[in-house]
């Protein structure tokens, strides 16, 4: 048990300093299969030591904004589904229900708030309990209406994501001829 405790608080930390990286750093050092390795340890250990540290990143999604944008308050979490990997897992989920499963895509959670059929805030998930405000740029997002013909109040939540060609141009523009 003792090994097992002390290996939590090994992947705990490196998880955390992984995320961190990835998050807030931009510059990863692991791949992403080789998180999802130690992630899915971690969580196994946990369920077997019923031990859950109240830093893990079982217990959190994303990770804290730091940057200087306007933080949101969401005042229904924005959660994160559970990863799988098993076929037998989504059937034992779904039960009886009819879903759409579709491919993940590894990109930004972002809230979306209409009102009387205008988009009054973009948002990042953040943690899921705290986004960061990003409606000035939600413009530059293609696909993304600005007005609805809906004018009650809505809120969307889905993936923002970028092709992997427009990053590379996008890159190549940011790093221009000083880098």
């Amino acid at each position: 048990m003792q090994n097992n405790v002390e290996r939590i608080h090994e992947l705990v930390d490196r998880l955390n300093r992984y995320r961190n990286e990835y998050y807030n750093e931009n510059n990863p050092s692991v791949d992403d299969s080789v998180y999802d390795h130690l992630y899915d340890e971690l969580e196994r250990l946990e369920k077997e030591t019923g031990i859950i540290l109240s830093n893990s990143p079982t217990q959190t999604v994303g990770y804290k904004a730091v940057s200087n944008l306007d933080k949101v308050i969401h005042p229904i979490p924005l959660l994160s589904l559970g990863k799988t990997k098993s076929v037998k897992d989504l059937i034992s989920f779904l039960k009886k229900k009819t879903a759409l499963l579709m491919l993940k895509l590894d990109g930004l959670t972002i809230k979306l708030v209409y009102e009387d059929g205008k988009l009054i805030e973009g948002s990042t998930r953040g943690d899921g309990e705290e986004g960061e405000i990003i409606t000035h740029n939600v413009p530059a997002f293609r696909n993304v209406p600005l007005t609805i013909p809906y004018k009650n109040r809505l809120v969307i939540t889905g993936e923002g994501f970028i092709h992997k060609s427009d990053f590379e141009r996008l890159k190549d523009t940011l790093v221009g001829s000083d880098g």
